[in-house]
Protein backbone atom coordinates (compact mmCIF):
# COMPACT_ATOMS: atom_id res chain seq x y z
CA UNK A 1 0.00 0.00 0.00
CA UNK A 2 1.17 3.66 -1.07
CA UNK A 3 2.27 5.29 1.92
CA UNK A 4 0.76 7.92 2.56
CA UNK A 5 -2.00 7.18 1.17
CA UNK A 6 -1.81 11.10 -0.63
CA UNK A 7 1.60 12.79 -0.67
CA UNK A 8 1.74 16.34 -0.24
CA UNK A 9 2.31 17.19 -4.28
CA UNK A 10 -1.07 15.34 -4.60
CA UNK A 11 -2.54 16.73 -1.98
CA UNK A 12 -1.56 20.14 -3.48
CA UNK A 13 -2.14 19.47 -6.90
CA UNK A 14 -5.68 17.42 -7.08
CA UNK A 15 -7.17 20.85 -4.85
CA UNK A 16 -7.85 17.91 -1.98
CA UNK A 17 -6.00 20.74 0.01
CA UNK A 18 -8.31 23.65 -1.16
CA UNK A 19 -11.71 20.67 -0.52
CA UNK A 20 -10.05 20.23 3.19
CA UNK A 21 -9.69 23.71 3.76
CA UNK A 22 -13.90 24.37 3.11
CA UNK A 23 -14.48 21.62 5.53
CA UNK A 24 -14.82 23.75 8.84
CA UNK A 25 -16.20 22.15 12.00
CA UNK A 26 -16.89 25.05 14.78
CA UNK A 27 -15.76 23.27 17.61
CA UNK A 28 -12.25 22.23 18.81
CA UNK A 29 -13.42 18.17 19.08
CA UNK A 30 -14.57 18.71 15.44
CA UNK A 31 -11.41 20.12 14.17
CA UNK A 32 -9.92 17.01 15.99
CA UNK A 33 -11.64 14.92 14.45
CA UNK A 34 -10.72 16.75 10.78
CA UNK A 35 -7.03 16.27 11.76
CA UNK A 36 -7.64 12.45 12.36
CA UNK A 37 -9.76 11.82 9.18
CA UNK A 38 -8.13 8.88 7.68
CA UNK A 39 -9.35 7.10 4.40
CA UNK A 40 -11.39 3.97 3.64
CA UNK A 41 -9.13 1.75 2.02
CA UNK A 42 -9.99 -1.34 0.49
CA UNK A 43 -11.68 -4.40 2.74
CA UNK A 44 -13.52 -1.24 4.29
CA UNK A 45 -16.14 -0.83 1.10
CA UNK A 46 -19.20 -1.34 3.43
CA UNK A 47 -18.13 1.11 6.51
CA UNK A 48 -18.02 4.18 3.66
CA UNK A 49 -21.33 3.34 2.06
CA UNK A 50 -22.77 3.54 5.56
CA UNK A 51 -20.95 6.60 6.23
CA UNK A 52 -22.09 7.91 2.72
CA UNK A 53 -25.44 6.93 3.12
CA UNK A 54 -25.78 8.83 6.50
CA UNK A 55 -24.28 11.99 4.98
CA UNK A 56 -26.88 11.48 2.03
CA UNK A 57 -29.80 11.50 4.34
CA UNK A 58 -28.34 14.67 6.58
CA UNK A 59 -27.59 16.57 3.40
CA UNK A 60 -31.19 15.72 2.05
CA UNK A 61 -32.88 16.79 5.49
CA UNK A 62 -30.81 19.99 5.91
CA UNK A 63 -32.20 21.16 2.65
CA UNK A 64 -35.83 20.74 4.28
CA UNK A 65 -35.29 21.90 7.61
CA UNK A 66 -32.56 23.97 7.99
CA UNK A 67 -32.79 25.22 11.67
CA UNK A 68 -32.79 21.91 14.26
CA UNK A 69 -28.98 22.05 11.64
CA UNK A 70 -28.40 26.21 12.65
CA UNK A 71 -29.20 24.87 16.21
CA UNK A 72 -27.05 21.95 16.59
CA UNK A 73 -24.15 23.95 15.03
CA UNK A 74 -24.53 26.99 17.19
CA UNK A 75 -24.79 24.49 20.34
CA UNK A 76 -21.37 23.11 19.12
CA UNK A 77 -19.61 26.55 18.36
CA UNK A 78 -20.23 27.28 22.23
CA UNK A 79 -17.92 24.24 23.25
CA UNK A 80 -14.53 24.92 24.98
CA UNK A 81 -12.07 22.41 24.97
CA UNK A 82 -12.31 19.72 28.10
CA UNK A 83 -9.86 17.45 26.71
CA UNK A 84 -6.54 18.50 28.74
CA UNK A 85 -8.93 18.93 31.90
CA UNK A 86 -9.71 14.97 31.66
CA UNK A 87 -5.84 14.19 30.67
CA UNK A 88 -5.06 16.04 33.97
CA UNK A 89 -8.01 14.35 36.30
CA UNK A 90 -7.70 10.90 34.75
CA UNK A 91 -4.30 11.29 35.55
CA UNK A 92 -4.82 12.03 38.88
CA UNK A 93 -5.31 15.97 39.05
CA UNK A 94 -8.28 17.79 41.10
CA UNK A 95 -10.22 19.96 39.12
CA UNK A 96 -9.99 23.73 39.63
CA UNK A 97 -12.99 25.77 39.62
CA UNK A 98 -12.56 27.23 35.90
CA UNK A 99 -12.22 23.50 35.07
CA UNK A 100 -15.52 22.30 36.72
CA UNK A 101 -17.36 25.45 35.31
CA UNK A 102 -15.86 24.21 32.36
CA UNK A 103 -17.66 20.85 32.63
CA UNK A 104 -21.01 22.06 33.81
CA UNK A 105 -20.95 24.15 31.16
CA UNK A 106 -20.45 21.04 28.20
CA UNK A 107 -22.83 18.66 30.22
CA UNK A 108 -25.63 21.71 29.56
CA UNK A 109 -24.76 22.10 25.94
CA UNK A 110 -24.41 18.37 25.23
CA UNK A 111 -27.97 17.64 26.93
CA UNK A 112 -28.97 20.67 24.31
CA UNK A 113 -27.86 18.69 21.32
CA UNK A 114 -29.17 15.66 22.50
CA UNK A 115 -32.77 17.02 22.68
CA UNK A 116 -32.02 18.47 19.44
CA UNK A 117 -30.93 15.01 17.59
CA UNK A 118 -33.75 13.24 19.31
CA UNK A 119 -35.87 15.35 17.38
CA UNK A 120 -34.66 14.40 14.10
CA UNK A 121 -36.43 11.59 12.15
CA UNK A 122 -32.82 9.47 11.68
CA UNK A 123 -30.32 8.18 14.41
CA UNK A 124 -27.00 9.15 13.80
CA UNK A 125 -24.62 5.72 15.26
CA UNK A 126 -22.24 7.85 17.84
CA UNK A 127 -22.77 5.88 20.77
CA UNK A 128 -21.28 8.73 22.60
CA UNK A 129 -24.60 10.79 22.17
CA UNK A 130 -26.64 8.49 24.46
CA UNK A 131 -24.75 8.73 28.10
CA UNK A 132 -26.69 10.36 30.36
CA UNK A 133 -25.19 12.57 32.93
CA UNK A 134 -27.48 14.02 35.09
CA UNK A 135 -26.36 12.68 37.72
CA UNK A 136 -23.16 15.09 37.15
CA UNK A 137 -25.25 18.11 36.39
CA UNK A 138 -27.06 17.54 39.44
CA UNK A 139 -23.31 17.06 41.57
CA UNK A 140 -22.63 20.22 39.66
CA UNK A 141 -25.65 22.14 40.69
CA UNK A 142 -26.34 21.23 44.44
CA UNK A 143 -28.55 24.18 44.92
CA UNK A 144 -30.81 23.55 41.61
CA UNK A 145 -30.46 26.76 40.90
CA UNK A 146 -30.07 26.04 36.94
CA UNK A 147 -27.13 28.54 36.27
CA UNK A 148 -24.52 27.82 34.22
CA UNK A 149 -21.33 29.39 36.89
CA UNK A 150 -20.27 27.34 39.13
CA UNK A 151 -18.43 27.83 42.11
CA UNK A 152 -18.00 25.41 45.78
CA UNK A 153 -21.28 26.42 47.56
CA UNK A 154 -22.06 26.12 50.67
CA UNK A 155 -24.69 23.44 49.69
CA UNK A 156 -21.32 20.56 49.16
CA UNK A 157 -20.73 21.10 53.09
CA UNK A 158 -22.09 22.06 56.40
CA UNK A 159 -18.79 22.43 57.93
CA UNK A 160 -17.63 25.15 54.70
CA UNK A 161 -21.57 27.44 55.42
CA UNK A 162 -20.28 27.28 58.53
CA UNK A 163 -16.76 28.75 58.43
CA UNK A 164 -18.26 31.20 55.73
CA UNK A 165 -21.17 32.78 58.09
CA UNK A 166 -18.39 32.83 60.99
CA UNK A 167 -16.04 34.21 58.74
CA UNK A 168 -18.77 36.92 57.40
CA UNK A 169 -19.79 37.90 61.37
CA UNK A 170 -16.47 38.82 62.60
CA UNK A 171 -15.86 40.52 59.26
CA UNK A 172 -18.96 42.40 60.04
CA UNK A 173 -17.95 43.31 63.71
CA UNK A 174 -14.26 44.34 61.89
CA UNK A 175 -15.78 46.63 59.84
CA UNK A 176 -18.11 48.14 62.67
CA UNK A 177 -15.13 48.43 64.75
CA UNK A 178 -13.14 50.18 61.91
CA UNK A 179 -15.43 52.58 61.24
CA UNK A 180 -16.12 53.78 65.04
CA UNK A 181 -12.45 53.96 65.38
CA UNK A 182 -12.31 56.09 61.91
CA UNK A 183 -14.82 58.21 62.90
CA UNK A 184 -13.19 59.11 66.25
CA UNK A 185 -9.70 59.64 64.91
CA UNK A 186 -11.49 62.33 62.49
CA UNK A 187 -12.36 64.39 65.22
CA UNK A 188 -9.20 63.84 67.23
CA UNK A 189 -7.34 65.21 64.03
CA UNK A 190 -9.80 67.66 62.91
CA UNK A 191 -10.53 66.41 59.11
CA UNK A 192 -11.71 63.84 56.99
CA UNK A 193 -10.15 60.50 56.06
CA UNK A 194 -8.96 60.07 52.42
CA UNK A 195 -10.60 57.34 50.56
CA UNK A 196 -7.25 55.37 50.78
CA UNK A 197 -7.91 55.29 54.54
CA UNK A 198 -5.28 58.33 55.32
CA UNK A 199 -5.33 61.19 56.69
CA UNK A 200 -2.70 64.06 54.43
CA UNK A 201 -1.42 67.02 56.21
CA UNK A 202 1.40 69.49 54.46
CA UNK A 203 5.09 69.16 55.68
CA UNK A 204 5.66 72.61 56.35
CA UNK A 205 2.37 72.81 58.93
CA UNK A 206 4.43 71.73 62.01
CA UNK A 207 2.01 72.35 64.54
CA UNK A 208 -0.32 69.71 62.47
CA UNK A 209 2.65 67.59 62.40
CA UNK A 210 3.63 68.07 65.85
CA UNK A 211 0.09 67.09 66.88
CA UNK A 212 -0.46 63.88 64.81
CA UNK A 213 3.19 62.40 66.13
CA UNK A 214 1.85 62.45 69.28
CA UNK A 215 -0.89 60.75 68.67
CA UNK A 216 -0.04 56.62 69.31
CA UNK A 217 -2.87 55.43 67.19
CA UNK A 218 -1.57 57.12 63.87
CA UNK A 219 1.59 56.51 62.06
CA UNK A 220 3.16 57.76 58.96
CA UNK A 221 2.20 55.73 55.40
CA UNK A 222 3.78 57.55 52.72
CA UNK A 223 5.77 60.64 51.90
CA UNK A 224 6.07 62.92 48.97
CA UNK A 225 7.83 66.31 48.48
CA UNK A 226 5.51 68.49 50.04
CA UNK A 227 3.00 65.87 51.68
CA UNK A 228 3.19 63.34 54.60
CA UNK A 229 0.64 60.62 55.07
CA UNK A 230 -0.61 59.11 58.35
CA UNK A 231 -2.92 55.98 58.76
CA UNK A 232 -4.13 54.31 61.95
CA UNK A 233 -2.73 52.04 63.72
CA UNK A 234 -4.86 48.49 64.08
CA UNK A 235 -6.20 47.97 67.35
CA UNK A 236 -5.65 45.10 69.77
CA UNK A 237 -9.58 43.51 68.85
CA UNK A 238 -8.32 44.20 65.26
CA UNK A 239 -5.14 42.31 65.07
CA UNK A 240 -7.27 39.55 67.03
CA UNK A 241 -9.70 39.83 64.14
CA UNK A 242 -7.05 39.51 61.78
CA UNK A 243 -5.58 36.33 63.01
CA UNK A 244 -9.23 34.40 63.35
CA UNK A 245 -10.03 35.50 59.90
CA UNK A 246 -6.79 33.77 58.57
CA UNK A 247 -7.47 30.86 60.21
CA UNK A 248 -11.12 30.43 59.07
CA UNK A 249 -9.79 31.33 55.65
CA UNK A 250 -7.26 28.65 55.58
CA UNK A 251 -9.91 26.44 57.03
CA UNK A 252 -12.70 27.67 53.89
CA UNK A 253 -9.68 26.52 51.70
CA UNK A 254 -9.10 23.16 52.86
CA UNK A 255 -12.67 22.70 52.98
CA UNK A 256 -12.58 23.36 48.98
CA UNK A 257 -10.34 21.25 48.31
CA UNK A 258 -11.59 18.47 50.28
CA UNK A 259 -14.91 19.33 48.10
CA UNK A 260 -12.93 19.71 44.89
CA UNK A 261 -11.01 16.20 45.38
CA UNK A 262 -14.92 14.61 45.76
CA UNK A 263 -16.36 16.22 43.09
CA UNK A 264 -13.26 15.24 40.72
CA UNK A 265 -13.67 11.21 42.03
CA UNK A 266 -16.91 11.30 41.23
CA UNK A 267 -16.69 12.66 38.08
CA UNK A 268 -13.64 10.75 37.21
CA UNK A 269 -16.06 7.38 37.62
CA UNK A 270 -17.21 8.89 34.52
CA UNK A 271 -14.22 10.01 32.81
CA UNK A 272 -14.55 6.90 30.25
CA UNK A 273 -18.18 8.03 29.59
CA UNK A 274 -16.60 11.64 29.03
CA UNK A 275 -14.18 10.65 26.74
CA UNK A 276 -16.57 8.58 24.60
CA UNK A 277 -18.99 11.79 24.77
CA UNK A 278 -16.21 14.25 24.10
CA UNK A 279 -15.04 12.20 20.93
CA UNK A 280 -18.32 11.78 19.70
CA UNK A 281 -19.30 15.63 19.81
CA UNK A 282 -16.23 15.78 17.62
CA UNK A 283 -17.58 13.29 14.97
CA UNK A 284 -21.20 14.74 14.74
CA UNK A 285 -19.60 18.39 14.36
CA UNK A 286 -17.38 16.80 11.36
CA UNK A 287 -20.13 15.12 10.09
CA UNK A 288 -22.17 18.21 10.05
CA UNK A 289 -19.52 20.20 8.60
CA UNK A 290 -19.32 17.47 5.78
CA UNK A 291 -22.94 18.09 5.01
CA UNK A 292 -22.89 21.99 4.97
CA UNK A 293 -19.53 21.40 2.31
CA UNK A 294 -21.72 18.88 0.65
CA UNK A 295 -24.54 21.56 0.23
CA UNK A 296 -22.13 24.24 -0.34
CA UNK A 297 -20.53 22.39 -3.35
CA UNK A 298 -23.66 20.63 -4.39
CA UNK A 299 -22.47 17.53 -3.72
CA UNK A 300 -23.75 13.67 -4.20
CA UNK A 301 -22.88 10.67 -2.72
CA UNK A 302 -20.53 8.58 -4.64
CA UNK A 303 -21.54 4.77 -5.49
CA UNK A 304 -18.33 2.07 -3.91
CA UNK A 305 -17.40 -0.46 -5.95
CA UNK A 306 -15.93 -3.87 -4.54
CA UNK A 307 -12.19 -4.22 -5.01
CA UNK A 308 -12.96 -7.12 -7.52
CA UNK A 309 -14.66 -4.98 -9.62
CA UNK A 310 -11.65 -2.42 -9.88
CA UNK A 311 -13.10 0.84 -11.41
CA UNK A 312 -13.38 4.43 -11.87
CA UNK A 313 -16.51 6.17 -13.49
CA UNK A 314 -17.26 10.44 -13.41
CA UNK A 315 -20.39 11.76 -14.88
CA UNK A 316 -20.47 15.27 -14.76
CA UNK A 317 -17.72 15.95 -11.98
CA UNK A 318 -16.76 19.52 -11.63
CA UNK A 319 -13.67 20.64 -9.54
CA UNK A 320 -15.01 23.39 -6.89
CA UNK A 321 -11.72 25.40 -6.93
CA UNK A 322 -11.65 25.35 -10.54
CA UNK A 323 -15.07 26.14 -11.41
CA UNK A 324 -15.02 28.80 -8.69
CA UNK A 325 -11.95 30.74 -10.61
CA UNK A 326 -13.94 29.75 -14.00
CA UNK A 327 -17.41 31.59 -12.68
CA UNK A 328 -15.31 34.74 -11.43
CA UNK A 329 -14.57 35.10 -15.37
CA UNK A 330 -18.20 35.32 -15.67
CA UNK A 331 -17.82 31.91 -17.22
CA UNK A 332 -19.01 27.90 -17.15
CA UNK A 333 -17.15 25.18 -15.76
CA UNK A 334 -17.63 22.03 -18.57
CA UNK A 335 -18.70 19.18 -15.66
CA UNK A 336 -16.41 16.32 -16.90
CA UNK A 337 -17.59 12.38 -17.67
CA UNK A 338 -15.49 9.92 -17.97
CA UNK A 339 -14.70 5.85 -17.43
CA UNK A 340 -11.29 4.46 -16.47
CA UNK A 341 -10.26 0.57 -16.15
CA UNK A 342 -7.35 -0.73 -14.88
CA UNK A 343 -4.33 -0.26 -17.52
CA UNK A 344 -4.13 2.74 -19.33
CA UNK A 345 -5.83 5.68 -20.23
CA UNK A 346 -4.54 8.58 -21.90
CA UNK A 347 -6.20 11.90 -22.47
CA UNK A 348 -4.96 13.97 -25.71
CA UNK A 349 -6.25 17.10 -26.53
CA UNK A 350 -4.77 20.94 -27.57
CA UNK A 351 -3.35 22.97 -24.70
CA UNK A 352 -6.36 25.07 -22.68
CA UNK A 353 -8.34 21.68 -23.43
CA UNK A 354 -8.54 21.35 -19.99
CA UNK A 355 -6.44 18.31 -20.07
CA UNK A 356 -4.66 19.11 -16.45
CA UNK A 357 -7.84 19.71 -15.24
CA UNK A 358 -9.46 16.63 -15.90
CA UNK A 359 -6.99 14.80 -14.40
CA UNK A 360 -6.57 16.49 -11.21
CA UNK A 361 -10.46 16.45 -10.84
CA UNK A 362 -10.56 12.56 -11.31
CA UNK A 363 -7.67 12.59 -8.14
CA UNK A 364 -9.55 15.35 -6.61
CA UNK A 365 -12.97 13.00 -6.38
CA UNK A 366 -11.32 9.74 -5.85
CA UNK A 367 -9.74 11.14 -2.85
CA UNK A 368 -12.85 12.77 -1.06
CA UNK A 369 -15.03 9.63 -1.89
CA UNK A 370 -11.98 7.85 0.11
CA UNK A 371 -12.11 10.58 3.05
CA UNK A 372 -15.82 9.59 2.90
CA UNK A 373 -16.85 12.94 1.89
CA UNK A 374 -19.76 13.44 -0.84
CA UNK A 375 -18.82 14.65 -4.30
CA UNK A 376 -19.34 17.46 -6.65
CA UNK A 377 -20.35 15.13 -9.50
CA UNK A 378 -23.47 13.96 -11.06
CA UNK A 379 -22.37 10.54 -10.42
CA UNK A 380 -19.30 8.75 -9.53
CA UNK A 381 -18.39 5.47 -9.30
CA UNK A 382 -15.46 4.29 -7.66
CA UNK A 383 -13.53 1.15 -6.00
CA UNK A 384 -11.26 1.86 -2.76
CA UNK A 385 -7.57 2.54 -3.75
CA UNK A 386 -4.80 1.37 -1.96
CA UNK A 387 -3.15 4.89 -2.74
CA UNK A 388 -3.40 7.68 -5.03
CA UNK A 389 -0.60 9.79 -6.79
CA UNK A 390 -0.81 12.56 -9.23
CA UNK A 391 2.91 12.77 -10.96
CA UNK A 392 3.06 16.10 -12.44
CA UNK A 393 6.81 16.56 -13.42
CA UNK A 394 7.06 20.42 -10.78
CA UNK A 395 9.73 21.03 -9.07
CA UNK A 396 9.84 19.86 -5.44
CA UNK A 397 11.18 20.50 -2.35
CA UNK A 398 12.23 16.41 -1.97
CA UNK A 399 14.44 16.50 -4.81
CA UNK A 400 16.39 20.08 -4.13
CA UNK A 401 18.78 20.80 -7.18
CA UNK A 402 16.92 18.36 -9.67
CA UNK A 403 15.86 19.52 -12.97
CA UNK A 404 12.05 19.22 -13.72
CA UNK A 405 12.82 16.06 -15.75
CA UNK A 406 14.70 15.09 -12.63
CA UNK A 407 11.83 15.35 -10.01
CA UNK A 408 9.55 13.68 -12.31
CA UNK A 409 11.89 10.41 -12.47
CA UNK A 410 12.39 10.28 -8.99
CA UNK A 411 7.93 10.63 -8.66
CA UNK A 412 7.82 7.20 -11.15
CA UNK A 413 10.37 5.56 -9.12
CA UNK A 414 8.39 5.98 -5.95
CA UNK A 415 5.14 5.11 -7.73
CA UNK A 416 6.06 2.63 -10.49
CA UNK A 417 6.93 -0.15 -7.76
CA UNK A 418 3.03 -0.34 -6.38
CA UNK A 419 2.05 -0.57 -9.86
CA UNK A 420 0.39 -3.60 -9.00
CA UNK A 421 -1.55 -2.57 -6.41
CA UNK A 422 -4.99 -1.23 -6.78
CA UNK A 423 -3.88 2.48 -6.47
CA UNK A 424 -4.66 5.42 -9.11
CA UNK A 425 -1.64 6.55 -10.57
CA UNK A 426 -1.75 10.20 -12.56
CA UNK A 427 0.61 11.09 -14.99
CA UNK A 428 0.08 15.04 -16.26
CA UNK A 429 2.83 15.67 -19.55
CA UNK A 430 4.84 13.06 -18.91
CA UNK A 431 8.15 13.13 -19.68
CA UNK A 432 7.44 16.29 -21.66
CA UNK A 433 10.69 18.22 -20.16
CA UNK A 434 13.05 16.09 -21.80
CA UNK A 435 13.33 16.11 -25.82
CA UNK A 436 10.86 14.89 -28.11
CA UNK A 437 12.41 11.92 -28.81
CA UNK A 438 13.74 10.45 -26.12
CA UNK A 439 10.32 11.95 -23.97
CA UNK A 440 7.87 9.81 -26.74
CA UNK A 441 10.11 6.83 -26.58
CA UNK A 442 10.07 6.96 -22.17
CA UNK A 443 6.72 7.91 -21.78
CA UNK A 444 6.15 4.79 -24.39
CA UNK A 445 8.00 2.65 -22.35
CA UNK A 446 5.91 3.23 -18.88
CA UNK A 447 2.93 3.13 -20.42
CA UNK A 448 3.32 -0.71 -21.82
CA UNK A 449 4.72 -1.75 -18.13
CA UNK A 450 2.19 -0.49 -16.74
CA UNK A 451 -0.84 -1.87 -19.37
CA UNK A 452 -0.80 -5.12 -17.78
CA UNK A 453 -0.73 -3.59 -14.06
CA UNK A 454 -3.43 -4.03 -11.71
CA UNK A 455 -3.66 0.30 -11.14
CA UNK A 456 -5.41 2.20 -12.80
CA UNK A 457 -3.19 4.53 -14.59
CA UNK A 458 -3.88 8.12 -16.23
CA UNK A 459 -1.67 10.26 -18.55
CA UNK A 460 -2.40 13.62 -20.40
CA UNK A 461 0.00 13.99 -23.46
CA UNK A 462 0.77 15.48 -26.33
CA UNK A 463 2.67 12.46 -27.69
CA UNK A 464 0.35 11.34 -30.65
CA UNK A 465 2.65 7.74 -31.07
CA UNK A 466 0.58 6.67 -27.02
CA UNK A 467 -2.63 6.99 -28.71
CA UNK A 468 -2.07 4.32 -30.91
CA UNK A 469 -0.51 1.62 -28.57
CA UNK A 470 -2.77 -1.41 -27.85
CA UNK A 471 -4.48 -1.84 -25.32
CA UNK A 472 -4.94 1.81 -24.31
CA UNK A 473 -7.79 3.59 -23.91
CA UNK A 474 -7.44 7.26 -25.95
CA UNK A 475 -10.15 10.22 -24.32
CA UNK A 476 -10.02 13.09 -26.69
CA UNK A 477 -11.05 16.87 -25.73
CA UNK A 478 -13.43 17.72 -27.98
CA UNK A 479 -11.50 21.27 -28.04
CA UNK A 480 -12.31 23.54 -31.27
CA UNK A 481 -13.47 20.59 -33.93
CA UNK A 482 -17.23 21.06 -33.27
CA UNK A 483 -17.00 25.04 -32.62
CA UNK A 484 -19.05 28.09 -34.22
CA UNK A 485 -17.03 28.76 -37.13
CA UNK A 486 -18.37 31.47 -38.28
CA UNK A 487 -17.16 32.94 -34.63
CA UNK A 488 -13.35 30.88 -35.02
CA UNK A 489 -13.58 32.91 -38.62
CA UNK A 490 -14.55 36.37 -36.44
CA UNK A 491 -11.90 35.95 -34.30
CA UNK A 492 -9.39 35.32 -36.65
CA UNK A 493 -10.34 38.58 -38.66
CA UNK A 494 -10.55 41.27 -35.19
CA UNK A 495 -7.38 40.98 -33.64
CA UNK A 496 -8.99 43.65 -31.15
CA UNK A 497 -10.97 40.19 -29.95
CA UNK A 498 -9.84 39.04 -26.82
CA UNK A 499 -8.19 35.36 -26.46
CA UNK A 500 -10.98 34.64 -23.55
CA UNK A 501 -13.73 34.42 -26.56
CA UNK A 502 -11.30 31.95 -27.77
CA UNK A 503 -12.02 29.83 -24.79
CA UNK A 504 -15.43 30.13 -24.53
CA UNK A 505 -15.42 28.26 -27.80
CA UNK A 506 -13.11 25.75 -26.59
CA UNK A 507 -15.24 22.58 -25.99
CA UNK A 508 -13.77 20.71 -22.66
CA UNK A 509 -15.68 17.93 -22.93
CA UNK A 510 -14.02 14.33 -23.44
CA UNK A 511 -14.95 11.77 -26.21
CA UNK A 512 -13.83 8.80 -26.11
CA UNK A 513 -11.47 8.06 -29.68
CA UNK A 514 -11.65 4.28 -31.01
CA UNK A 515 -8.20 2.85 -31.38
CA UNK A 516 -6.29 3.74 -35.01
CA UNK A 517 -7.90 6.93 -35.19
CA UNK A 518 -6.20 9.70 -35.90
CA UNK A 519 -5.17 12.62 -33.48
CA UNK A 520 -6.66 16.03 -34.07
CA UNK A 521 -4.31 18.68 -34.28
CA UNK A 522 -5.00 21.84 -33.11
CA UNK A 523 -2.31 23.93 -31.22
CA UNK A 524 -1.00 25.32 -34.75
CA UNK A 525 -4.89 26.58 -34.66
CA UNK A 526 -5.37 27.55 -31.47
CA UNK A 527 -2.01 29.39 -31.91
CA UNK A 528 -3.01 31.04 -35.08
CA UNK A 529 -6.00 32.31 -33.86
CA UNK A 530 -4.20 33.96 -30.41
CA UNK A 531 -2.82 36.10 -32.95
CA UNK A 532 0.27 34.43 -33.73
CA UNK A 533 1.95 36.02 -36.47
CA UNK A 534 0.74 34.68 -39.76
CA UNK A 535 4.40 33.88 -41.28
CA UNK A 536 5.21 32.18 -37.90
CA UNK A 537 2.17 29.72 -38.05
CA UNK A 538 2.28 28.68 -42.04
CA UNK A 539 6.14 28.10 -41.26
CA UNK A 540 5.20 25.72 -37.97
CA UNK A 541 2.63 24.20 -40.59
CA UNK A 542 5.25 23.37 -43.14
CA UNK A 543 7.76 21.90 -40.11
CA UNK A 544 4.72 19.52 -39.11
CA UNK A 545 4.84 17.81 -42.09
CA UNK A 546 8.43 17.48 -43.00
CA UNK A 547 9.31 16.57 -39.76
CA UNK A 548 6.22 14.20 -38.51
CA UNK A 549 8.30 10.80 -39.53
CA UNK A 550 10.65 12.05 -36.54
CA UNK A 551 8.22 11.63 -34.27
CA UNK A 552 7.01 8.37 -34.67
CA UNK A 553 8.27 5.31 -33.46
Amino acid sequence: MLNPFLDEDTLRLSGFQYVLGLLAPVSPYGLAAKRSMQPFTPGQEQALSKELNLLEDLLRLRRTQIKPFSVLEHLLSQLTDWRDALRRMLAGAVLTDVELFQLKQLLYLYRSAQTVLQSLPLQLAFPGLKHDFSDLEQLLDPEKSGSLSFYVSDAYSRRLGNVRREARRIQQKRQEHEQEQDRLLEQQVGQRMLPSGEWMISKFDQKKRQQLDRMPNLKVSRETYTDIYYERELTAKESDWVDELRQLKDAEFQEEERVREELTVAIRARGSALNETIASLGLLDLTLAKVRLADQLNCSKPQIAELSALELSIRGGRHPKVEQEVQQRSRQFTPVSLRLKPGVSIITGANMGGKTVTLRLVGLLSAMAQYGLLVPADELTTALFEGIRLIAGEYSADTPGLSRFGSEVESLLDVLPYADQACLLLYDELASSTNPAEGAALAQAIIEYLLDKRSISLFTTHYESLSRLEGVSHWQVVGLSKANQVALAEIVTDNRRSWRELADLMDYNLQPVPPGMPVPREALRVAKLMGMPEQVAERAAELLVSKADEYKN
